[in-house]
């Protein structure tokens, strides 16, 4: 039985990081038909709210926390939704797969800023990360020149940043384990931001075409999925199994890129990926192992 529910776990969790790289691939379509990032995002994270407010009404889940745990979500829900903007942009500059394995730099970043706010050890996972990642990132940029391709880079880096700060700050300040909870009302004050810089900048921008409106109705559909499975995934075999997992999202988005987009990436290009998908998944599973031992 308790095989069963870890093969059931992991299925999930493979769906979600199936749906993060659908995400990805898609928002590029609906670039295409002249949609704006800002415009996407909105969308998807008003889509994203709703759907979870929904879910856990009828899943008899607790919604409220506690003030202070409520105003922590608050605020690292516009954390996290500058991130997930800076990240969606850089779809529109740089290929999905390339934009992505730059963005999976912050398990890396995070074990490095855990260790300078003396939260954890410098241990080998870390290291091997480091030089493995940008070993890999090297080999997989160094023929990227264009402006457009260094602003694209310049976006990820600045959403793997985020994204460790995210991370950084949820594990020092967050006392709740309601996972889906804390998820919903960074929802909250990252909808709120988003519609009020739609409002002020005037930006918002519907698709013109049809493979537009394709990727416009896709994102939102498959995000939603992405984070409730990802969550599920984890009740189901615990994060460290579903973090591991997760390293599907960059190859998923690779083949995506290429199958949707016609995004292809050169030899070298390829086995830059695969070290730094590599040095991630080492990072991960040698904290893991240290985590449980």
């Amino acid at each position: 039985m308790k095989k069963q529910t870890a093969i059931i776990g992991y299925f999930i969790v493979i769906i979600a990081a199936l749906a993060f790289a659908g995400n990805n691939a898609f928002a590029v379509l609906s670039y295409d038909g002249q949609t704006t990032p800002l415009t996407l995002i909105t969308i998807r994270n008003i889509f994203t709210l709703v759907a979870l407010t929904a879910f856990m009404m009828i899943a008899g889940r607790s919604i409220p926390l506690p003030p202070r745990e409520r105003n922590t979500a608050l605020g690292l829900g516009l954390l996290n939704s500058t991130m997930a903007f800076c990240l969606m942009s850089a779809f529109n500059h740089l290929a999905v797969g390339l934009a992505v394995l730059i963005f999976y730099l912050y398990p890396v970043l995070t074990g490095l800023g855990a260790w300078l706010l003396r939260q954890e050890a410098l241990n080998r996972g870390i290291l091997i990360g480091l030089v493995g990642s940008f070993v890999g990132l090297a080999l997989t940029l160094g023929d990227t020149n264009e402006e457009a391709s260094m602003l694209g880079m310049a976006l990820a880096g600045c959403a793997a940043l985020l994204m460790t700060g995210v991370v950084l700050l949820s594990a020092r300040v967050l006392q709740t384990d309601n996972a889906y909870s804390v998820t919903l009302h960074m929802h909250i004050s990252g909808s709120l931001m988003f519609v009020f810089i739609c409002l002020i900048a005037g930006d918002f921008s519907l698709p013109q075409t049809e493979r537009g409106w394709v990727g416009l109705l896709a994102v939102p559909v498959f995000y939603t999925i992405a984070v409730a499975g990802f969550f599920a995934g984890i009740a189901w075999i615990g994060g460290v199994r579903a973090s591991l997992i997760m390293n599907l999202e960059p190859i998923a988005s690779i083949a995506l890129g290429y199958i949707l987009l016609g995004q292809l990436l050169s030899e070298r290009q390829l086995l830059g990926a695969a070290i730094v998908i590599v040095a991630v998944t080492a990072v991960k599973w040698l904290s893991g192992k240290k985590t449980t031992s």
